[in-house]
């Protein structure tokens, strides 16, 4: 086999091509918790294997049924559904067709057979082929919707994937009837150009769409719980004015009680007391305002449902965390937690370890459960009544924890569920 200078060239602008292809996975793809090591061999690994089939076979549909077969093993690195790597497999791969096919159309008019040995070389062509899917990828990139990884309802996919899916079948067959009228080939696909440009937008804002009802749906939540807690602490209050307001008729009635040697009533009557006071029992007493109110809502709760809480805290009195996001992510993993083990008979028990350390904090939550978990994408979804929210406490602990650089681990082993939290807090 001979191989040309034309050859050499295309060998070395496909190093080119293969980031090009890198940036149009990071418009649909999120590089979070990815293999950096792995990712990096996935795109040399396509590189030697496009480059190879070019020099051994250069028959178009081959090199369209590699391209697209390699694009769906790299977007394996990155975290999605199937849905969404179909789709934007699709789209990319149309992207790349269709500025081909207008870059060869423009700069010689050739035509050729997509199922026989491709017999254009054009050093000029292939750089402006190049440039061009790049300035595209760059326009593509400042889209941020498409990547946030919500999940479009399927029969929206359904009609978004088909189009990029015909459009590329449409171009195979005028390539195939080797339409001799240039223009008409370059117009017919600019058109299907245009025409996936703006399905990308479409998805673009069904993407944004979904995004912000999740956001609602979390908002309410997050209310929802709030309502619930002002609702108990209002309560509480309640109480405790009721005791202190009454502390003196109650010491005078226990004296009178006592001076009437009647010590039996008198004692059921600080019985009655001690028992309301224990309803309101403080669980946990840091010193720690907002750690100590929420926890000691949600021990409360599990209290009640005869869970056992051991304790673990050893925490500052000043740690500067806004009531908010400790509701938020002590109020979800508790309640997780307290439903978890609220199906068991026996080893009803939640641990909870909570401590700060050198600007760290550290929370591990460990219950056992029934060893059911339900997956989805790699998330762990509700086993709850109401699925149309699933998933949305573990989501919004996520979110908060990106505002304190933190980390989150989740276990599940021999019937034992645990999360480590890891917040960097001043």
């Amino acid at each position: 086999m001979n191989i040309s200078v034309y050859d050499i060239l295309y060998i070395t602008t496909n190093i080119f091509g293969t980031y090009i292809i890198f940036k149009f996975m990071m418009v649909f793809f999120s590089r979070e918790d990815v293999n950096k090591k792995v990712e990096l061999c996935s795109y040399i690994v396509y590189f030697f294997v496009i480059s190879l089939v070019y020099l051994f076979i250069k028959v178009p549909v081959i090199m369209m049924v590699c391209n697209i077969l390699f694009f769906f093993i790299i977007s394996l690195n990155y975290k999605s559904d199937m849905e969404k790597r179909i789709f934007a497999i699709m789209f990319i791969y149309l992207i790349f067709m269709c500025i081909e096919v207008i870059v060869i159309k423009l700069l010689s008019g050739l035509q050729f057979d997509i199922f026989a040995e491709n017999k254009y070389y054009s050093a000029y062509g292939l750089i402006v082929l190049k440039l061009a899917t790049y300035i595209v990828v760059l326009i593509l990139n400042k889209y941020k919707n498409s990547k946030q990884g919500e999940k479009v309802p399927i029969s929206y996919w359904i009609c978004i994937t088909l189009i990029p899916m015909a459009s590329m079948y449409i171009i195979l067959l005028l390539f195939h009837l080797n339409i001799a009228n240039g223009t008409f080939m370059i117009l017919g696909v600019i058109f299907i150009l245009l025409i996936n440009f703006s399905t990308f937008y479409l998805y673009e804002v069904i993407s944004s769409t979904c995004a912000k009802q999740a956001e609602k749906r979390w908002i309410i939540q997050q209310n929802k719980y709030y309502e619930k807690q002002f609702s108990l602490m209002k309560s509480s209050m309640k109480v405790t004015k009721a005791i202190k307001h009454d502390l003196k008729n109650h010491l005078l009635t226990v004296y009178s009680l006592l001076q009437k040697e009647k010590s039996e009533e008198a004692l059921k009557h600080i019985s009655d007391i001690i028992e309301v006071c224990n309803r309101q029992k403080e669980y946990v007493h840091s010193g720690n305002t907002v750690i100590d109110s929420a926890l000691n809502f949600k021990f409360q709760e599990a209290s009640q449902k005869n869970i056992r809480i051991n304790l673990n805290l050893n925490i500052p009195e000043n740690i500067e965390i806004p009531s908010f996001d400790v509701s938020i992510i002590l109020g979800n993993l508790l309640d997780n937690a307290i439903y978890a083990v609220d199906k068991l008979e026996n080893n009803r028990y939640i641990n909870f370890k909570m401590q700060y350390t050198k600007g760290r904090l550290i929370l591990r939550i460990e219950n056992p459960f029934n060893g059911q978990i339900l997956m989805n994408n790699n998330k762990i979804i509700t086993t709850k009544e109401d699925r149309n929210n699933h998933g949305i406490g573990i989501e919004s602990v996520k979110i908060i924890l990106k505002k304190y650089n933190g980390s989150m681990d989740i276990k599940h082993d021999n019937n034992i569920f645990s999360v480590i939290l890891l917040l960097y807090i001043n």
